[in-house]
């Protein structure tokens, strides 16, 4: 049996592939860059055409994203001038659910 960290690591790793292939496939993303092993404050960046949108995305699982990391998510994207996403999954089967964060202090 594999230690519950080791799982709980694919777990999340599945879900960001699944918020990438959501980013591409559904929102019109035409490149999504994985940061392994996250442990900073992006899991994902996102961009898109023409619109000129840059996503630094956040993925929780169970869609808790603690104060801390959401405050620095935020404070990074305004640096940046791009849009901090969390990413989460949604109830009943919904696979990918995307939340634009406001600016928190």
């Amino acid at each position: 049996m594999a230690p519950v960290g080791n799982r709980n690591y694919k777990r999340g790793r599945e879900f960001e592939y699944k918020t990438r292939d959501h980013l591409l496939n559904k929102m019109g993303a035409i490149y999504v860059m994985r940061a392994a092993q996250s442990k900073g404050a992006a899991d994902l960046i996102a961009l898109f055409p023409r619109d000129e949108w840059v996503f630094v995305v956040q993925c929780k699982r169970d869609g808790k994203l603690p104060r801390a990391e959401r405050v620095k998510l935020c404070s990074i994207a305004k640096d940046t001038g791009t849009v901090p996403v969390h990413a989460y999954q949604g109830p009943r089967g919904t696979p990918v659910v995307i939340e634009l964060l406001e600016e928190t202090s």
